[in-house]
């Protein structure tokens, strides 16, 4: 089987939930006799296509594209009118997508995210293949509870405009689709109500637990928030731990922040904070090396936590929130506890610093359940599975 996948950013450094995924993912499938290539937008703005292989990167190729520069006048228009899903775009992405289709023939093009399926060719150009997407979150539904515009002046109107464009575009996108991914059963029920016309499967969250070797937790213990800092959910969890969980903790214990993308107000927030920050980290098992306890406060948000998973992974303790586990199919104590309340998640990571054992245990209960479930060699069948039987739309 010969697969395009499209991608919104290059995997590499693998420190945000989608580029795990997609540094993991496409290496388990080819590694299943896969053939993938790989084309992403190059969401550092460069102005050329760069190529990246090798044992690095798993023996992928991967060609990332640049991001148009529009004139001024259409910015404006676009940023008023449509949310960050649909622009800016890649006229040089979408010419070498084209070029694939009619050179290569793969059997798939998998748009990996809401705003890749933009750059999937329509049917008529693809007789033979299959065109799938997958869904990281229901994207109508976080953009409703999220925002999707800094602007003040006008910011009701702009997101209503937001909401109506991408509402639309995510409708078109799955009814194009010969087979749509949702991230999780949650999300599957409810873009069955949203989009009831679609040709639904579930994909899922996963980590390469297989390949960690993990190492005992350091003692005295120590705290870590792993995640993307520039995504709105994670950051609301970010300063509601700062504001009401941290001065709740007991004062000897050190806590770290990591993340890539954060903008100035979270950089201001976490310097008058009690932790240490730690910015864009390249590598993610020396932080979960020097840390004992993973915490993940998140109160929207839809799809799985990828950062759970890999904590899970490096067989480290998880302290979460409800939502935070929403679409895992982990049952308490299997690697995490669960607190809503800011009494109670600053009781729970006190009780699991303070008892190395009960956390051992925890950890370790983890780290079997995602290695049966969530590595990513299963998602890989699974994914293979879906396409093997899938046939297209006529």
């Amino acid at each position: 089987m010969k697969v395009l996948a499209l991608l919104s950013d290059c995997p590499w450094p693998s420190n945000t939930g989608s580029r795990v995924r997609n540094a993991f993912l496409w290496p388990a499938l080819q590694r299943l006799g896969v053939d993938v290539r790989l084309l992403a937008l190059d969401q550092g703005h460069t102005s050329i296509v760069r190529n990246h292989t090798g044992d690095a990167r798993g023996g992928v190729d991967i060609e990332l594209h640049a991001l148009d520069r529009e004139r001024l006048p259409a910015r404006a228009w676009h940023a008023l009118t449509r949310s960050y899903h649909q622009w800016p775009a890649s006229r040089s992405l979408r010419r070498r997508v084209d070029d694939y289709a009619s050179a290569w023939h793969p059997d798939v093009i998998h748009a990996e995210e809401l705003r890749m399926a933009a750059y999937v060719p329509d049917r008529r150009h693809l007789p033979r293949s299959l065109r799938t997407v997958t869904l990281h979150n229901v994207e109508s539904d976080l953009l409703r509870r999220t925002g999707s515009t800094a602007v003040r002046r006008g910011r009701s109107l702009i997101e209503l405009l937001h909401r109506g464009s991408l509402t639309r575009f995510e409708r078109r996108a799955v009814l194009a689709a010969d087979l749509a991914f949702a991230y999780s059963q949650a999300d599957l029920e409810r873009y069955r109500q949203l989009v009831p016309g679609g040709r639904w499967a579930a994909t899922r969250n996963g980590t390469h637990a297989a390949a960690i070797v993990p190492t005992p937790p350091p003692e005295p213990p120590a705290v870590l928030l792993l995640g993307s800092l520039g995504y709105a959910p994670n950051v609301e969890g970010l300063y509601w731990f700062l504001d009401r969980v941290l001065p709740l903790l007991p004062a000897g214990l050190p806590v770290t922040v990591a993340g890539s993308r954060a903008p100035g107000e979270v950089r201001r927030r976490l310097a008058r904070a009690r932790v240490r920050f730690e910015d864009s980290p390249d590598e993610v098992a020396p932080l979960y090396a020097a840390h004992a306890i993973s915490v993940v406060p998140v109160f929207q948000g839809s799809g799985t936590r990828g950062k759970i998973l890999e904590a899970l992974a490096y067989e480290r303790a998880v302290v979460t929130t409800t939502p935070g586990v929403s679409g895992l199919e982990l049952a308490e104590g299997e690697g995490y506890v669960v607190a809503d309340d800011a009494e109670a998640f600053a009781s729970r990571v006190a009780r699991l610093a303070a008892a190395p054992v009960e956390r051992a245990a925890l950890a370790g209960r983890g780290r079997a359940a995602v290695l049966e479930r969530y590595d990513w060699s299963v998602v890989a069948r699974d994914l293979l599975a879906a396409w093997s039987t899938c046939e297209p739309r006529r």
